[in-house]
């Protein structure tokens, strides 16, 4: 494992502007003491009660040999949501640290059902009601605006994906959009076409994880086979010499949902210095910040602002610019939108 990268202290500029995050995943949510938690409650084995160590087993310092190790690291968080009360606690949790801790003021939470309550015996709608009651709650609290979008782990197999978007689609009305997460090399873009389109016919909004692994082609495909609205990562675009792949993204008016610190963690990236941010805000792209999975990951929007503003080359104006193209992007209703937009100060 290579030595950790030193990040930038996020300042009291960073840590009091309001933000919008598109790209976080429920799972990535769970902390320490929560694990610790609801599993003395429910009786659930953890690999290790004792904070430090769990943490060790849980929280990502330095950078792993592939995509795949780290998506291995989940296994322990999703047994975490063991119960509906479970859930719950962990939907609201996500919500306040969110708010009080990072000043997100929109945020999108995206989870897999399959992968998410996999294995327990917790019905999907059930689960799904209890989720979108709790952004209701916080919403009608606080200064805020949320959503909910469904995931489908590529790493479940295509029934899965098939049977999750029928359920997103069914529960129209409580979600705002969908992910196609997990790595993309094993599971192509031509595999989720025609759910892809089931989505648009829906009115379904669309946003699929590509070029965090592999080659550009993989994101020109996904652009070509499943028209998203936004796409999560995005990296192996730069990659391009000609330019084209990146010309696709702005001309598509797709939003980029960038995530640095992750990017360097999976090695899309070789080092936060090589993130290709700037560069795709400087040809024209449209580009969001997220922490994508804060827990697991150690880390959050403060400090990926800060890394955006130090290592990454970015002005404080690049930064707000990612802020207003993350309102404007959002999945929310117009109304909704236009309410984070002045929680933002736009």
């Amino acid at each position: 494992m290579a030595a950790p990268f030193s990040r930038p202290v996020p300042g009291g500029e960073v840590r009091a502007l309001p933000k919008a995050e598109l790209h976080r995943h429920l799972e990535g949510c769970v902390s320490v003491p929560t694990m610790i938690r609801l599993a003395a409650r429910h009786g659930a084995k953890l690999p290790s009660s004792d904070p430090a160590e769990l943490e060790r087993l849980t929280k990502l310092k330095a950078p792993m040999g592939s995509l795949d190790e780290v998506l291995a690291m989940f296994s322990i968080a999703q047994a975490a949501f063991a119960s509906y009360e479970a859930v719950e606690e962990i939907t609201w949790e996500a919500l306040e640290t969110a708010f009080r801790g990072e000043n997100i003021r929109l945020l999108e939470l995206r989870f897999s059902p399959d992968f998410m309550l996999g294995g327990k015996d917790l019905d999907w709608r059930r689960s799904l009601d209890i989720m979108a009651s709790v952004v209701r709650r916080f919403e009608s609290r606080h200064p805020f605006v949320g959503g909910l979008i469904v995931i489908a782990s590529r790493g479940l197999g295509l029934a899965s994906a098939e049977r999750t978007a029928e359920f997103a689609v069914e529960n129209r009305k409580k979600v705002i959009g969908f992910d196609l997460a997990e790595g993309e090399k094993a599971f192509p873009a031509r595999l989720y076409a025609p759910l892809a389109k089931k989505l648009r016919a829906a009115g379904l909004p669309l946003t699929v994880h590509s070029g965090e692994e592999g080659e550009f082609s993989q994101v020109r495909e996904t652009l070509e086979l499943l028209r998203p609205a936004r796409i999560g990562h995005g990296v192996k675009a730069a990659e391009d010499r000609t330019g084209r792949t990146m010309e696709m993204i702005r001309a598509a008016g797709v939003t980029v949902e960038t995530n640095p610190w992750s990017n360097y963690l999976t090695r899309a990236v070789e080092s936060p210095e090589k993130h290709p941010l700037k560069k795709f805000l400087d040809a024209g792209l449209k580009c969001a910040i997220s922490a994508d999975d804060p827990e697991i990951l150690d880390t959050d929007l403060d400090r990926e602002y800060a890394l955006a503003l130090g290592p990454l080359g970015l002005t404080r104006a690049d930064l707000d610019l990612c802020r207003r193209y993350a309102v404007e992007g959002s999945f929310l209703d117009p109304d909704r939108r236009e309410q984070a937009a002045g929680e933002l100060g736009f």
